[in-house]
């Protein structure tokens, strides 16, 4: 009896518990994976630092005036690889227009010798008016043929009418703001005086926009740009609308995040962003940008959530040519999660116009250097407005206000001054809307 008892004992003891050398404390821990996350996105317009990417090229593309609210639908994905212990970060975050990706003729002239050239926009518009420096003689001589006043298209040389000498596609289709972002980032672990993190990040667009024109060095001259040949280097050679300027939009940044340690809850955030780029011999770089951003997620870990955010930025040197300083946005948002799905409106308030009143930031008139002056003042909040650019309609108005006279020269020069710029400029869009929807999964 009593033997029976120990061997139920034993038998007991040794099925119940784990055997030397394999309980729970001596088990190896499972390794930490490497973490995923992967999200898609569509969002209404490419917003990025109160600069619109998409939305004020498609404007000058189709010729209609700036708004605060441009549909210029884009995919974004991003997708976020966390080492196992969340110290290293690489980012891969892409911009896919999905409209509006073909070139178009939006300078509507009826004969040039490439796109961006010179070329009446009605039949009977005087030569002075669209190549006032005689550049392309095979244009004018067929304009001057079709309308009876004489013309010998033999100067056209090896160009045939109709078919080398027509109307132009500008390089200005919306694929040419597509681009891929990389960043990589090192967190460092959390002290006392809060999170830390620094890295780097490159982005380049697959085909360049025209809204930036590369340095005169850099690129091939086009004899037939409007705005005429003028001197070597001259600036109306090198057309934001020729294709020869055409070319990579590509910079990178080095960057110092600083996440407070104290309200937690509200994620303050300080960041600091300086740019160095290549691109356009580096003119269109901006110097250092600073950021500050408050958020905070409500119903944390629930099914619906709502995370608000506002970011204010600084630009200390908004690029090398302008030089100029000030708060170049305040951008808000607010998020609705639902599960992994979201929805996202913002807006972006650029409240210093200073820094956006400048042909650097919004293009020269109709993509044309040679109507550099168009935006004469920096202290006005105005610029040209690409609906009163191009076509046959408005090319007869700026033709009919510059060929007005009076016998007064000075008084006209102001009066003609003044008429085209009552007519072509308008109002910088101070506040820009965007919406989104998208999925977010982690791996």
């Amino acid at each position: 009896m009593r033997r029976a008892f120990f061997h139920s004992c034993l038998s007991f003891i040794i099925f119940t518990y784990p055997v030397f050398g394999e309980t729970d404390k001596d088990k190896e821990p499972e390794p930490k994976k490497v973490t995923v996350e992967a999200t898609a996105e569509i969002v209404s317009d490419f917003l990025w630092r109160g600069i619109s990417l998409a939305g004020e090229s498609m404007r000058r593309r189709n010729g209609e005036s700036y708004s605060s609210l441009t549909y210029a639908p884009a995919l974004q994905p991003t997708i976020n690889i966390f080492s196992p212990e969340k110290n290293f970060q690489v980012q891969l975050f892409g911009n896919f227009q999905l409209t509006d990706r073909a070139d178009r003729d939006s300078d509507k002239r009826l004969f040039q010798s490439a796109p961006g050239g010179v070329g009446p926009s009605y039949h009977g518009e005087e030569s002075k008016y669209w190549d006032p420096y005689n550049q392309d003689t095979c244009a004018q001589n067929m304009s001057n043929q079709l309308t009876g006043a004489g013309g010998d298209i033999s100067q056209c040389g090896s160009r045939v009418p109709g078919k080398d000498v027509n109307g132009k596609n500008e390089p200005n289709g919306m694929r040419r703001s597509d681009g891929l972002f990389v960043a990589f980032t090192y967190h460092f672990d959390p002290t006392k005086l809060g999170s830390f993190s620094g890295g780097i990040w490159f982005y380049n667009t697959f085909n360049k926009s025209p809204a930036f024109a590369m340095a005169p060095s850099a690129q091939t001259p086009n004899p037939y740009a409007a705005g005429g040949t003028g001197l070597p280097y001259s600036p109306n050679v090198y057309n934001a609308n020729n294709s020869n300027s055409i070319t990579r939009l590509s910079w990178h940044e080095y960057y110092i995040i600083w996440k407070f340690p104290f309200l937690k809850d509200y994620e303050p955030t300080l960041s600091f962003f300086t740019q160095y780029s290549t691109e356009n011999g580096g003119y269109m770089a901006g110097r250092n940008y600073i950021s500050f951003s408050v958020a905070r997620e409500f119903r944390k870990d629930e099914f619906f959530r709502i995370h608000p955010s506002v970011n204010v930025g600084y630009a200390m040197g908004n690029n090398a040519i302008d030089n100029r300083n000030g708060i170049q946005d305040i951008t808000s948002t607010l998020t609705f999660f639902f599960g992994n799905f979201f929805v996202r409106g913002g807006n972006v308030y650029r409240p210093d116009l200073y820094i956006w009143d400048t042909n650097n930031a919004f293009g020269y008139a109709g993509g044309d250097p040679g109507r550099a002056n168009w935006n004469r003042t920096a202290s006005d909040g105005l610029v040209p407005d690409p609906s009163k650019m191009y076509g046959s309609g408005n090319s007869f108005i700026l033709n009919s206000i510059d060929s007005f006279s009076s016998g007064n020269a000075a008084a006209d020069s102001v009066a003609k001054i003044w008429a085209r710029e009552k007519y072509t400029l308008q109002k910088i869009p101070q506040m820009l809307f965007y919406f989104s929807f998208g999925y977010t999964h982690v791996f």
